[in-house]
């Protein structure tokens, strides 16, 4: 084990706080990630598939989306063990981040020209696993140069990209139409991300210093000891059962507009797309509207289980008059109060995360299985949402359990004993 006295500054505890451009920057590397994950997801997957295959879309859907998670749960953690030893001159992170755009922009272009069901499919797994190649270089990296009181604002920040990034991706979409040249749209934004990753400092790991790797190391990496490292497994905890709250919650909206709230015949002259684009709108200026401060606010007062426990009880709250009164003034309300909650939530939580990490040296693998945690939930989450929407509580059901699932994710929190 190296001395801390004697660690290379890629491995060191970072202690200089990053200025504002160096911030901006990030932000702009989120918005080249977040856009391209999830817009195409949510305006032009579901209906590319609608176009394919009209009556069994449901199905159809479901199967792309798993397709796209499963990429994640080997990809991700072993780009990050990989990133974590990568002893190129350009540094750890900054390689991966130019591989994983490089492919996402193709897998994009090439989504665009798809006909077939399994030709989304296929493009979903390839543009997932770029989104975790480039994961592995962007996530470590507020550990790696950020230090631990800093970490809450720059992650509050850091995430309102993911908040606007399916209204700001809708209205890209809306500038052009077709799917190829929406494709390709979305294809331009990953050189966000070269642009940070060419300003970023990025220290070389010296060779001397890397750990080894073997395949039988990397899956016991999968294998976090409850009784060494109790504050990381319940934290990843929470994220996974939160996870499923979400994405129960969120995943069929498209389908919940057109089947439920028949939204084209409530307002004629309207698609299914503009409710929509409406929805994720007011949750996201929800989100905005607290994710700086609250992650602010928890560096000032050095306490993270509290804002993460509250945002996760205001998402499970959310969820319960749109399952009692499906209509699209609740449809609004709840994405208002889904939206307040989840910025609360969102950059504490990860702040939260960075500070529980088992080692310095894994930061890259360890926060590729604290990400998997919330992209693993979506391979069970479509297998779930179809069993619960087959019964008789419909969508009622479907948004019951999601409450159930965020009140129980943010109870774990408490948990976590090593951060206040």
């Amino acid at each position: 084990m190296t001395l801390a006295s004697e660690r290379p500054e890629a491995l060191a505890e970072p202690t200089r706080r990053v200025g504002p451009g160096w911030v901006a920057l990030y932000v702009l590397a989120n918005i080249g990630m977040f856009i391209p994950m999830q817009a195409p997801t949510t305006f032009l997957m579901p209906e590319q598939i609608a176009r394919i295959d009209p009556a069994g879309k449901v199905g159809s859907y479901a199967w792309v989306s798993m397709m796209g998670a499963i990429s994640g749960i080997v990809i991700a953690p072993l780009a990050g063990a990989l990133s974590d030893r990568t002893t190129s001159r350009f540094g750890r992170r900054r390689p991966w981040l130019v591989v994983g755009s490089l492919i996402c922009m193709t897998a994009l272009i090439c989504l665009g020209v798809q006909t077939t069901v399994v030709g989304v499919a296929l493009g979903s797994l390839v543009l997932s696993a770029s989104f975790m190649v480039i994961g592995a270089g962007l996530s470590p990296v507020v550990p790696d140069l950020v230090p631990a009181g800093q970490r809450g604002v720059v992650l509050g920040w850091a995430m309102v990209p993911q908040a606007i990034s399916m209204v700001a991706g809708g209205l890209l979409i809306g500038l052009v139409t077709d799917f190829p040249a929406q494709y390709l749209l979305m294809a331009a934004l990953p050189l966000l991300i070269l642009l940070f990753a060419a300003a970023m400092k990025d220290p070389p790991l010296p060779r001397r210093h890397r750990e080894p790797f073997s395949l039988c190391a990397f899956l016991d990496g999968y294998r976090i000891s409850p009784r060494e490292h109790p504050d990381f497994v319940w934290a990843m905890g929470s994220r996974f059962i939160m996870g499923l709250g979400y994405g129960l919650g969120t995943l069929y909206m498209p389908y919940f507009l057109d089947d439920v709230l028949h939204y084209e015949q409530l307002f004629p002259g309207q698609s299914t797309e503009d409710g929509l684009l409406i929805v994720i709108g007011v949750n996201s200026l929800a989100t905005i509207s607290t994710v700086v401060l609250s992650g602010w606010l928890s560096d000032r007062l050095r306490k993270r289980r509290m804002p993460v426990f509250l945002g996760g009880v205001t998402m499970a709250v959310a969820a319960v008059p749109l399952a009692l009164s499906p209509t699209w003034t609740m449809t609004l309300v709840a994405a208002a109060i889904m939206g307040l909650g989840y910025g609360v939530y969102l950059a504490v939580d990860t702040a939260l995360v960075t500070e529980v990490l088992p080692a310095s040296a894994d930061r890259g693998k360890d926060m590729a299985l604290a990400n998997l945690m919330t992209s693993l939930p979506y391979v069970l989450v479509p297998p779930i949402a179809a069993a619960v929407l087959g019964g008789p509580g419909g969508y009622r059901s479907l948004f019951l359990c999601s409450a159930a699932m965020s009140a129980l994710g943010a109870a774990l929190v408490w948990k976590v004993r090593g951060v206040r």
